[in-house]
């Protein structure tokens, strides 16, 4: 009993100190660890980290990055199917905490630029997990980002600071002000690295057509990327679209799939017409609100059909949706966009 206090108490110095070990049970091993900012970043503290090993008697293959931005994005870090995936694949799951810039104009959030300091931090991060872990690689292990709202525009922005790191990046509801995803710029090796757009049909905050602009922008230009609608779905609930996800990082990740293999996919699309608050009504929590528009004034969309092909070239009336890397992930996708409304699950 005495060894096993004393051992309670080594780990509580650690993770106060720097980083620490804790058994999960089937989860794995999760290590801990703090950044302390550098005199020119803009952050507010030290950021800190989170890391499961799923499976830590084998090395590690990639990092599955899960940027806390509110409860719904934080489901996926504990989520069953999530750590089979990781394990299947030698994945970590890095959960990196909210980190706010420390400039008055964030207002205590966070600055989605990671050359302003999370990008470093995170990679200085992955530095010192892998010593305190016993798993070396992690120092130079590739990332895989999903981020939502404003961590969906730092995701988006992380291949052009470091091209060579990302190995995908998932950008859910991605929106910012004023760094939104209209102003990031990407070098063609920059935007060679897979995305999966993922947006609301009803979402007030972020909108559809700044989003596709964005993905369309890149993927016109060859880069191979997805874009989704979760029809009627406000600024919030992306645990929805998790088997979606999962199968796309199982093609691009996992499987490595490119170009050409694979196929496109297409939709067709009306204005959203959705006013009304869900139920129950929370007027005093504006992030929940359903609007046909954004908060830029740009047009909420709903799909109302979807197809996909081996060419490029839209069917009459549809929009290009992306690249579809395998038949099994088309066939989800389709049945995804098409679903008449989607699971507000994390609303009260």
């Amino acid at each position: 009993m005495k060894q096993a206090q004393t051992a309670v108490f080594k780990v509580a110095v650690a993770l106060a100190l720097l980083s620490a070990q804790l058994v999960v049970g089937t989860q794995g091993i999760v290590f801990q660890t703090s950044v302390v900012p550098q005199g020119d970043e803009d952050l507010a503290s030290d950021c800190r980290y989170e890391i499961t090993l799923t499976d830590s008697s084998r090395p590690v293959q990639g990092v599955l990055a899960i940027f806390d931005r509110g409860r719904d994005i934080l489901r996926y870090d504990g989520d069953p199917d999530v750590q089979a995936f990781a394990q299947r694949h030698d994945l970590a799951l890095l959960l990196p905490f909210h980190c706010g810039a420390k400039s008055p104009e964030a207002g205590g959030d966070m600055n989605v630029d990671p050359a302003k300091g999370i990008g470093r931090a995170l990679f200085a991060a992955l530095n010192q997990l892998a010593q305190s872990s016993g798993h070396p690689e992690l120092a130079s292990a590739k990332v895989i980002l999903l981020g939502f709202s404003g961590a969906g525009s730092l995701a988006g922005r992380f291949p052009a600071y470091a091209p060579d790191r990302v190995l995908a990046v998932i950008a859910a509801n991605p929106g910012h002000n004023p760094l939104g995803v209209d102003t990031i710029d990407l070098s063609p090796k920059a935007a060679a690295v897979p995305q999966l757009i993922l947006v609301g049909g009803a979402d007030a905050i972020t909108g559809t057509q700044r989003p596709y602009a964005y993905f369309r922008k890149y993927f016109d230009e060859g880069a191979p990327w997805t874009f989704v609608i979760q029809n009627e779905t406000p600024h919030c609930c992306v645990i929805n679209a998790k088997a979606l996800v999962l199968q796309w990082l199982d093609a691009v990740v996992a499987q490595k799939v490119t170009p050409p293999s694979g196929q496109y996919g297409f939709i067709r699309t009306v204005p959203s017409k959705t006013e009304e608050c869900p139920e129950p009504c929370r007027p005093r929590a504006p992030v929940w609100r359903r609007s046909a528009k954004d908060t830029w004034g740009g047009a909420n969309w709903s799909v109302t059909d979807a197809t996909i092909d081996r060419r490029q070239n839209p069917p009459g009336g549809m929009m290009p949706a992306g690249w579809l890397p395998t038949r099994k992930f088309a066939d989800q996708w389709v049945s995804f966009v098409e679903q008449r409304e989607h699971p507000v699950t994390s609303l009260p």
